[in-house]
């Protein structure tokens, strides 16, 4: 009798074995989930270790064999294996899995990096690693947030210390191996909980209730090899893993995976961990204490919050965290300096929307800066001391967001520096002063790239470290760099601070006598600021001191957030913001790279009368009709917001010489960077176009007016999906060569101009309601030119306007940009428009035409139409009068008589209609 007989299931099993039925202090092993809302009753049980392999074999025949669903967690062992759970939040526009099995292995990668520093491996002893995903992202049904994540299980057994260990290394590293679109700091990401060991781990097969369950993804064999030091990665089928045979190596409590030595280097933090965790002491729950001093568990480093009542008190705190701080980390003391020389708008009573953005900035670059932000507030008239414990509350809840409305630690310098300038340039110059002294008493390259960054922060940035590519602030934009003005600064302007340095030491050196110590001293100093100067020219120096900077430099939200904000249009002169109807400098955080190229006026109705009446009657003759003129000025003034709010494709539609080219054109130097041109393909081609390596799409982030050109006929059939995807509102995907895919939301108005309109095959109103057909309807003819179109709307051509249109384009941005203001993107529809897209649906919609030549409705009973002689009808006539054209399948003919009709039942007929026939070639009534 095996013992897992001696259970029924497994349901008898954790009955007996529910906690309520022990007596004494026996530790919980396993918890189930609870939800009222789903009617599932939580659990808590013991199950001792003996038994295990019993438990597991009737787990899985419960979830496996049975595919019941279960909600068991199941408590960590302390040598157990090393878990790790991944925590993605994104913004609910996500819908798709952002990471991809690329990600996974350089994460992998990173992992066996950092437990080689850790871990004595050797060559015999190879382990497993098993990576578990959900099969699809969790959309939350607020609406707020799109949770992903990733379990792993590295087969190594290691104690929760080196776990936590671990943990802090990777912390350090991951922002540079994933550039992900994510909500959550990577701390809020790497599940602290599951590597301190306190947090039970969800068994493999179960689930939270309303979740899905996370599969057997990858599962990699690591083997090492001590010649090379370097780890071998066998990918094995995870089709081929047995999980009824091996399901105790994804439990946490399986305390049987290879165990290896620590290495010398790593054992004296191990030894301060655990000594500092043993001699730990609870605090009393009545006092606010807060970390706020370092990243770890050491209650020395605690703040009481309740104890800061007063000024003095809260600069002591403050004045404590600044000296706690690494020599990498003076960047927070900077941060904090700065925040204190903003003036009162940003902490007086109506301050709130300006405040909250320095704590978003604050929050963004450290934690600990919360008092840092609490000492800007306590200079307000209306500050009490009492709330700060309440204001630690709302800044752990409310400020989570990485980079929220785009402000960073750049936004603080940004607004120091315009509203302070004078005090921001001695904080500026005493942190030059300090990172200088640093290269000159450790001249390396990572501290001249210090140097450098502290230099250059508020005007450089590197979006990519692969690609080594540089952006530098420059005319209200962001505009590529390919590194050669960083070059020059290097050998320029760094090397001349070094000779203003010089020149200073040597003033003081004049004060010292042959015999004074110090002027040994400095003698040696002045040496190594001749010799880093002489290096500063060097060409492999440079190289080097970039190379180190990209790190500095690098901020993983600028792709993200690049062109992102919908509102704002950049001008030579400035920047427009749509949504708060002005004109204004360009800041760092607007995250602009796009500009019109032209500067912009504010329109004057007196100033410009001459040019604005120009372009009215340009467009009064393009346009005759009132009501589509109104129509194409919103239209067109639409196109300067970001996004497609009316999720509409319109068509330009007219023959040669009708204003169509020019029109786009002037738009082209109107609109500057922010037109494309992109191929008809766009919308022709087949859908995996999409997302993949596609240039033309990509080129489209951030442009807010793509114009197609007139399609040839083989490509005049429409991609209705793609088209769909282009116009409605949401994130697509696209790739640049040689770069990552990135996930963007379409700002364009699309817009093709042709004679000859797309061959649509779709009867969906999804499809048909995005068409807007802007017809030309105006000629324009040489003075002996004969107007063969019959058009009442007859022009002489200007053969001097295209030479005018430089002199109209700041006018005419002018007007667009004022009605913009009026109707912020939307645009309401006139009837010649949709008369004309309705027009084009009934000629492109076979079905609907077929039934409006071909059946009439009498309403007689006895007036029958069979299914099987209408669609052979329906046959005919798709070959003879649209020979050429796909015919639609006879479900579609059949699926539309039922909805227009009435359903045709068990006799395959429709009643109360009949055909009508061609009295012409009916036989019934030829002359005999």
């Amino acid at each position: 009798m095996t013992s897992s007989s001696r259970f029924k299931d497994l349901s008898e099993f954790l009955a007996k074995h529910n906690a309520k039925n022990e007596s004494g202090n026996v530790g919980l092993t396993h918890t189930r989930i609870p939800s009222k809302e789903l009617n599932i009753y939580g659990g808590s049980y013991i199950i001792p270790k003996e038994e295990l392999k019993t438990f597991w074999k009737l787990y899985h025949a419960h979830v496996f064999i049975n595919n019941k669903k279960e909600y068991l967690t199941e408590k960590q062992l302390e040598n157990g294996p090393i878990l790790v759970d991944f925590d993605f939040r994104y913004d609910y526009n996500v819908s798709t899995r952002r990471h991809t099995k690329e990600h996974i292995q350089d994460m992998i990668i990173q992992y066996l990096e950092i437990l080689k520093e850790i871990l004595k491996f050797v060559t015999n002893k190879p382990f497993d690693i098993y990576i578990m995903e959900k099969p699809n992202v969790n959309r939350l049904e607020d609406q707020t947030l799109t949770k992903d994540g990733i379990h792993m299980i590295i087969g190594i057994s290691m104690d929760h210390t080196m776990q936590m260990i671990l943990r802090d290394k990777i912390l350090e590293k991951i922002g540079e191996v994933w550039d992900l679109p994510l909500l959550n700091s990577w701390d809020a990401v790497l599940d602290e909980g599951i590597s301190k060991g306190t947090t039970n781990w969800q068994m493999f097969g179960s689930r939270k209730p309303g979740n899905e369950c996370y599969e057997l993804t990858q599962h990699w064999r690591m083997i090492y090899d001590d010649t090379d030091g370097e780890f071998s990665m066998e990918e094995k089928n995870v089709k081929d893993f047995d999980i009824e045979k091996n399901y105790h190596l994804l439990s946490a409590q399986y305390d049987l995976h290879p165990k290896f030595d620590y290495t010398d280097d790593i054992l004296d933090e191990y030894n301060k961990r655990l000594s500092l965790k043993s001699n730990k002491t609870k605090k009393p729950a009545s006092k606010t204490k807060v970390h706020l001093l370092c990243e770890d568990d050491n209650d020395e480093d605690e703040i009481s919050l309740d104890s800061i009542t007063n000024e003095e008190i809260l600069k002591k705190a403050v004045n404590k965290i600044m000296e706690s701080l690494g020599p990498n980390e003076y960047y927070i003391k900077e941060t904090h300096q700065y925040t204190q020389i903003l003036p009162e708008k940003y902490y007086q009573p109506g301050s709130h929307l300006l405040n909250r953005l320095v704590a978003f900035a604050l929050k963004d670059t450290d934690e600990r800066l919360f008092l840092s932000w609490i000492m800007l507030r306590s200079k307000a008239s209306d500050f009490d001391y009492s709330e700060i414990p309440v204001k630690y509350q709302e800044w752990k809840r409310s400020f989570n967001k990485p980079g929220k409305d785009g402000v960073t630690r750049k936004s603080i310098l940004y607004w120091a520096k315009q509203e302070a300038p004078e005090e921001f340039m001695n904080i500026r110059n005493n942190s030059r002063d300090h990172f200088l002294d640093e290269t000159i008493s450790s001249p390396t390259d990572w501290d001249y790239a210090m140097l450098l960054y502290e230099m250059l922060k508020d005007r450089y940035v590197c979006p990519s470290i692969i690609n080594k590519t540089w952006y530098m602030f420059k005319g209200h934009r962001w505009v590529i760099d390919k590194g050669e003005t960083l070059r020059a600064i290097i050998s320029k302007d760094m090397f001349n601070l070094y000779q203003k340095k010089m020149e200073n030491i040597r003033k003081e050196q004049e004060n010292f006598g042959h015999d004074d110590p110090r002027h040994e001293e400095v003698r040696k100093i002045l040496k190594v600021i001749a010799d880093v100067s002489v290096r500063l020219k060097n060409t492999a120096t440079k190289n080097n001191i970039i190379r180190e900077a990209m790190v500095l430099f690098y901020d993983k939200h600028f792709l993200e957030k690049m062109d992102a904000n919908k509102y704002l249009m950049c001008f030579k002169n400035g920047v427009v913001d749509f949504k708060n109807k002005e004109f204004r400098v360009g800041y760092p955080q607007d995250y602009i790279t796009k500009c019109t190229n032209i500067d912009y006026e504010e329109f004057n109705p007196e100033f410009h009368k001459e040019v604005s009446q120009q372009i009215l009657t340009f467009m009064e003759q393009l346009f005759p009709n009132p009501s589509l003129n109104k129509y194409m000025w919103n239209h067109l003034a639409s196109c300067l917001i970001g996004g497609n709010k009316n999720q509409t494709f319109n068509v330009y539609r007219g023959s040669g010489s009708n204003g169509k080219s020019i029109l786009t054109t002037l738009m082209s130097m109107t609109l500057g960077e922010y037109k494309a041109t992109v191929p008809v393909t766009l919308v022709t081609e087949k859908r995996n176009g999409i997302g993949g390596t596609s240039s033309e799409v990509m080129q489209l982030k951030g442009v807010r007016y793509a114009v197609m050109q007139e399609p040839t006929k083989d490509q005049g059939r429409l991609n209705e999906g793609v088209m769909k995807e282009l116009t409605g509102g949401d994130p697509i995907q696209a790739r640049a060569l040689y770069c990552e895919t990135e996930t963007f939301v379409p700002q364009f108005k699309l817009v093709v101009c042709t004679n000859n309109l797309f061959e649509v095959n779709s009867t969906e109103d999804g499809t048909w309601r995005r068409f807007r057909i802007c017809d030309f309807v105006s000629k324009f003819k040489d003075e002996d030119e004969v107007v063969q179109d019959n058009t009442p709307y007859v022009f002489p051509k200007d053969k001097d306007l295209e030479e005018k249109l430089p002199n109209w384009v700041s006018v005419f941005m002018s007007m667009l940009v004022k009605m913009a203001y009026e109707n912020q993107g939307n645009v309401v529809d006139c009837a010649e428009v949709m008369a004309a897209r309705d027009k084009y649906r009934q000629g492109q919609d076979l079905v609907a035409a077929f039934i409006a030549e071909n059946i009439e409705q009498t309403g007689n009973k006895e007036d029958k139409i069979k299914k099987k002689e209408i669609c052979q009808q329906f046959k005919d006539w798709c070959n003879t009068a649209h020979y050429g054209r796909k015919m639609p399948k006879g479900s579609e003919l059949c699926d539309y008589l039922d909805t227009k009709y009435g359903k045709c039942g068990k006799t395959c007929a429709w009643t109360g209609i009949r055909v009508i026939y061609d009295q012409q070639s009916d036989p019934l009534t030829n002359d005999e």
